[in-house]
């Protein structure tokens, strides 16, 4: 299975949710945003998430969900050492300081609620189903990718039909041509010197060896397509290649069908690898 490297994930539980979301990106990049009581987690969370993912950039957020009231609680230990220290400090600069208690629940640690500090194998089995899920919507999008690619390789195919039918016709024109040419200047050629410039113009016209590599590159695109996994990158590989061909049949073209052929080969072609640009 092919996935994309674009990807998004919500999955809420209890009182906890996992947002995953990615975009491109050349190597795995991994972002985890967790609560600091969740911090110790990040290489455990890191080794799942890299069994699952080779390429992109994930950002992974780790949210409670809002408390009610009930589940409100106030550290009052943390609270009276606050208060403490207020009194020190407005002992020691015989000024009093206004604070209110808004203030104080502001401090770090002073309000927390009992549900906040999950259990560490809860986090991570809760990360396991969201990214089994995120995969899933990767799996998705890659596969929608796969069919966009094979309907643009079935037209590459059919452009590089077309242009091996017309090829032989384009080059006997090109030699009808030259000795026509040969004839309308009224030059004194001998028939050796008419058969090299045909043999030079049949040799620069050739564009077989082109067409056989371009055939053996599309082969092994549809190979990748259809053995799946991170192909990202050998199939971008293999876009520069029928590029480099097509442009080498572009320099070639000695014809209208064949320029046009070059042209529309190069369309699909770039067409192609920007879509692949989002394969992992």
């Amino acid at each position: 299975m092919i996935h994309s490297m674009t990807g998004f994930d919500l999955s809420e539980f209890d009182n906890l949710s996992w947002e995953l979301r990615s975009v491109n990106h050349r190597y795995l990049e991994l972002n985890f945003k967790l609560p600091e009581d969740c911090r110790h987690l990040e290489a455990a969370l890191k080794t799942r998430a890299k069994a699952h993912l080779t390429r992109g950039k994930i950002d992974c957020t780790l949210r409670r969900t809002m408390a009610t009231q009930s589940d409100l609680y106030v550290d009052q230990p943390l609270v009276q050492s606050l208060l403490s220290a207020i009194k020190g400090i407005e002992d020691a600069s015989d000024r009093a300081v206004s604070i209110s208690g808004l203030d104080l629940m502001k401090w770090p640690g002073v309000l927390t609620n009992h549900r906040s500090r999950p259990d560490d194998e809860v986090v991570l089995n809760h990360f396991d189903t969201a990214l089994e899920r995120f995969c899933q919507t990767r799996a998705r999008e890659g596969d929608a990718t796969r069919l966009a690619l094979l309907e643009k390789l079935s037209q590459l195919e059919a452009t590089l039909a077309e242009l091996k039918q017309a090829t032989p016709d384009i080059i006997q024109r090109a030699q009808a041509r030259l000795i026509n040419r040969f004839e309308a200047l009224d030059l004194t050629a001998d028939s050796e010197r008419i058969h090299q410039e045909i043999v030079l113009l049949t040799s620069k016209a050739d564009v077989g060896e082109e067409i056989e590599r371009i055939d053996a590159h599309m082969i092994e695109v549809q190979r990748c397509l259809a053995e799946g996994g991170p192909v990202g990158r050998r199939l971008d590989f293999l876009m520069q290649e029928l590029n480099r061909e097509a442009n080498t049949l572009s320099s070639k073209a000695i014809a209208v069908e064949s320029t046009f052929g070059a042209v529309d080969m190069k369309v699909a072609i770039e067409q192609m690898r920007e879509q692949i640009q989002n394969l992992e």
